[in-house]
């Protein structure tokens, strides 16, 4: 078949055509179960079977729905008689969704269904040379740490790269440094002594002893920066890293990698390492693409430092 042919290309088609043959085989097992219900209901119907009571909103946050889509489902399951849509005791405004005293009484017959289903799921997938749960799982990851749209750009759209300048430190670029980095630190976790020491001084806590400032510029406007700090005979820190979020999606942070890892080298670093926090996953499959590795913790003066990483040239 010529979507087959087309690989990679057609893989929306491709996993439509495989959910259809999914939904097709499960619609009858629901069937032969003597249970009047389609296999589009099942996330809407499980997680209101979770909550017991629960909005609109927290169920389209759970499914990755629209409001408008949830509402859609959830009139259809009403009209089964699985479900009752009520209005909120606190919020006039908001609809609270609960499983009827039919839903509750199916619900025993339905989750002998589901674990029936997940088993033969299970089966299923490990027969295979590649665990179809598994690769769902790493691809949503992939997706979530870089969108498909940033990915596209990043490798055929090229436009943007002409309106980047990496520059070096320049007393008048001071501001920017201090700037840039409060507001990235304060977005996810809380200014501590040791950043202020550092931004507030540039030119004693980094420059004085061999460092340097980098200062990545999208065209007029100076958007994001970042330190190299002499620890060590051959051994610098990445640090103080930060762009602006009005610029995030330009791959500023990988102009400025790049920028940092040369600077690096032309000062004759050997090693360049780094402090990070779990939570900056994306910053984290950054530094991971440049090559830097996880290595054990070493004592920091920062209490969100929960990671770190080198890279050996």
């Amino acid at each position: 078949m010529i979507i087959d042919e087309l690989g990679e290309l057609a893989i929306g088609l491709r996993l439509k055509r495989l959910y259809e043959v999914f939904a097709h085989s499960v619609l009858q097992v629901y069937k032969d179960h003597q249970l009047n219900f389609e296999p589009k209901y099942f996330g809407l119907f499980y997680i209101i079977s979770c909550y017991h009571e629960v909005s609109v909103s927290v169920i389209a946050e759970e499914l990755g729905l629209t409001h408008a889509g949830v509402i859609h489902l959830a009139k259809e399951l009403e009209s089964l008689g699985f479900i009752n849509s009520i209005k909120s005791s606190t919020d006039s405004r908001k609809r609270i969704l609960k499983l009827s005293d039919e839903g509750m009484a199916a619900l025993p017959a339905f989750e002998r269904v589901w674990a029936n289903l997940k088993t033969l799921n299970q089966q299923l997938f490990n027969s295979t040379a590649n665990n179809l749960m598994l690769a769902i799982n790493e691809t949503e990851a992939a997706l979530k740490s870089q969108s498909y749209n940033q990915r596209y750009n990043e490798a055929f759209d090229n436009k943007h790269i002409e309106h980047i300048q990496v520059i070096d430190y320049d007393p008048t670029l001071a501001k920017y440094f201090k700037l840039l980095n409060i507001e990235w630190i304060n977005t996810y976790f809380t200014v501590e002594e040791h950043d202020l020491e550092q931004l507030d001084n540039p030119e004693e806590s980094v420059l004085k002893d061999g460092g340097a400032i980098l200062f990545v510029q999208y065209q007029k406007d100076i958007a994001g920066t970042c330190a190299l700090i002499k620890t060590g005979e051959s051994e610098y820190e990445l640090a103080k890293m930060a762009v602006s979020p009005q610029y995030r999606g330009k791959y500023l942070g990988n102009a400025l990698m790049e920028a940092a890892i040369d600077k690096a080298k032309d000062m004759g670093a050997k090693k360049l390492w780094l402090g990070s926090n779990k939570r900056l996953v994306p910053a984290l499959n950054l530094y991971k693409k440049f090559g830097f590795k996880n290595v054990p913790l070493k004592p920091s003066p920062y209490s969100r430092a929960d990671v770190r990483m080198e890279l050996i040239f």
